[in-house]
Parts: structure tokens; sequence; C-alpha cells
């Protein structure tokens, strides 16, 4: 019988082939890949060869969707599949029924891949109102007073946790106060997706977007898109293709109507062999456990910080508030680029972005590993 999996565990660490030879802390920029991804991969890439395109091939979308929508308290009709997070906050920007007026409230410090897709409902006529971070932190009572100065705000775009300092939003309060003010919300997951547990039902996220790579450690190219049930009919998909029909079987009948579900903002074939990792990836995540899997980065984050602010170090943020995954520090008088180049000639991996150098483990790397780092350090 195989070892339970649990964080930090030897069975853990089996599965990530990298934790032979390195200690990876950067999992805010692309994770390594499990053997089980690998494995299910290539035993689709098998499959194919051996048989090709058949009718009777099996498509475990719905299996899929249900995953996915498990790891974020969805349904499975709200999932899309998406090739990246920017995909999915396109849809939103793109599909949205704007109005001359309207406003979308986001903040400084967020990703472009948050900053972007917005620029096309500017287009439209959209304002953007960005609130500044106050020593690096964004306050709920400046996104109150922004909602409550701004009547014409119809959407909150934020990120669940800043890719540059690690803080985490929380999702609940953050959704009640959009609602107050007759906000739609809209959430960039990737940096928490697969690290933290979210429940957008609960928290009244009205869409939500992540790619694959990072916190859910699957392959590039794949990815997903939540979209309430009840906002399905007024969100329209840009792209209309012969999957976001009803029933793309029909395939003589040119006037089939749009899905029901999410699956109308797919218009062709979806990337299946990034998904198929992606997907076990996803699965191995639940069998750890969200949860556990959180406690465990926290203890690994607040033993690194604790460190860091003994060796001197300033950290990102400061103790009182929510935190991701992501330890974020600097040091006076030593460049972020060259500690991170030091660092990895001792096979740490970490990664520098303004000037900060982030720190960011997952379930599977240890106590050990943090001591070992800040030894280094």
């Amino acid at each position: 019988m195989a070892d339970r999996v649990t964080p930090g565990s030897a069975a853990a660490r089996a599965l990530y082939p990298i934790t032979e030879t390195t200690i990876f802390a950067n999992h805010c920029a692309a994770s390594p890949l499990s053997r089980r991804v690998t494995e299910a991969m290539g035993d689709w890439l098998n499959w194919w060869q051996l048989h090709g395109g058949r009718d009777d091939l099996e498509r475990p979308f719905d299996a899929w969707r249900q995953n996915f929508a498990t790891l974020i308290g969805a349904q499975p009709q709200e999932i899309a599949f998406t090739g990246n997070t920017s995909e999915g906050l396109l849809l939103v920007a793109n599909g949205f029924p704007w109005q001359a007026g309207d406003a979308i409230l986001t903040a400084d410090g967020e990703f472009v891949a948050n900053v972007y897709p917005w620029y096309q409902a500017e287009l439209q006529g959209v304002e953007i109102i960005r609130l500044p971070l106050r020593e690096n932190v964004l306050h709920l009572d400046q996104i109150e007073t922004a909602l409550r100065d701004h009547p014409n705000i119809r959407l909150v775009a934020l990120s669940f946790v800043s890719f540059l300092t690690g803080q985490q939003l929380p999702l609940a309060a953050l959704g009640a106060l959009c609602h107050q003010y007759d906000a739609y919300l809209s959430i960039d997951a990737i940096q928490g997706a697969g690290a933290f547990p979210m429940d957008v039902g609960a928290s009244q996220v009205d869409f939500l977007s992540a790619g694959g790579p990072k916190w859910l450690m699957g392959p590039i190219g794949a990815g997903f898109f939540y979209c309430r049930e009840a906002l399905l009919p007024m969100l329209r998909p840009r792209h209309h293709g012969w999957l976001s029909v009803d029933d793309p079987s029909r395939y003589l009948d040119y006037h089939r109507p749009l899905s029901e579900t999410a699956s109308r903002f797919e218009p062709g074939t979806s990337p299946w062999l990034s998904l198929v990792g992606l997907n076990a990836s996803v699965k191995t995540l639940h069998e750890v456990g969200i949860d556990a899997i959180a406690a465990h980065i926290s203890l690994l984050g607040d033993t690194m910080r604790q460190g860091l602010t003994a060796r001197g170090y300033e950290l990102a943020l400061p103790d009182d508030v929510l935190r991701g995954g992501i330890v974020a520090f600097r040091h006076a008088e030593r460049d972020a680029t060259t500690i991170v180049q030091a660092l990895d000639s001792h096979h740490v991996t970490t990664s520098a972005r303004e000037g900060w150098i982030r720190f960011a483990p997952h379930f599977y790397n240890t106590v050990d590993e943090v001591e070992r780092t800040l030894a280094l350090l």
C-alpha cells in the first residue's frame, strides 16, 4: 500500500523529482511537474499515438470541470477551460454589458495579466479607477470608500493573492462589500488557487480566472474560468465557435443556441494535453487537502519570515496582514537579483520582482528546506 501523501512527507516529496537536487521555492513563477502529471500526459500521448482521433474517444470533460469546480467551491457548469489567466479575464472585459459612464475598480501592484484585459473595456468608454497601496497593502476601507464615492463602478477586478507582496484578500468580506454597492467582483486567482481554500459561492465572487502553471502545479497552456451560473446569459461570448453551442454534434444545424453552461466560452477544441496534466495535478491537491496545504504553506512562510527578520531583512508585508504563499523580502545593501543568483548557485530557486525576492514554497517543501535557505542568507 502506498504511503499517504501529506504535506512535507516523504511520499509528497517523492512525487516531485526536483526535490532530489533543488530547494524549489518559486511556485509564484512556474512550478515543477509531478511524476503523476508527466505520466498522465505521457499515457494520453501514447494512447493518441496508437489510436488517433476516434468518435468513441473518451472525453472526460465533465470530470475535469468537476475537479476544478470543487477546488474553488463552484459548480461544474460554471467552469470553462482556457489556456491561461488572461483568456478568462478577457472574457469578462469583452463580454460584460458595459454602458456609458461605467467604471472598473482595481489597484496598483496588480500583475499585468489583470491590467491589460481591462484596457479592452476602456476602449468601450469604461473608466478605470486604480487604488494606490498604503505601505504595500490594499485595505478594504479603501475599496469601500471608492465604491461609495464612485457609484458608477460596475466591476471590481483584483487578485486573490498579490504576485509581488503575497497579500491575500479576504474574499468573503470583499464579495459582500462589492454586492453591497451593486458592483460585480472579478478575481485573478492564479497566485492562490491550489494553495489556499476558496468558496466563490459563499464569497459572492462573480468571475474568476486561473492559469495552471503556478500553485496548481500543472503544465503551461491550461487553466479555467468561472462565471456564476446566474450571470451566464449576461456575459456575451466574444468568440462564438462550433463548440459554444448546446449540441455541437448537430453538424449541419447552423443555428444552434449557445450552451446554457460555461462551455459557451469554448469556441473550439481545448488544450487537451495540458488539461490532462492539470487535472492530474489538481487530483493530487484534492488528495492532500487544500486546508492542509494552506496550513503547511503558512507554517513555512511564518518560519521564513521569522528567520528573515532575525537576519535584518525587510519584509514586504507586516505581520497583521492576511498573507498567501509568497514571502517577499529585500536587503538594504544587497540587490535582489544578486541574492537570487547566489541562492540559485546553491540550488535554491527563488525569483526577483521589482526589487523584492520572492520565496514561495508549496506542500512538498519542508521546514528543513526553509532553515537551509535561511542559513545561506
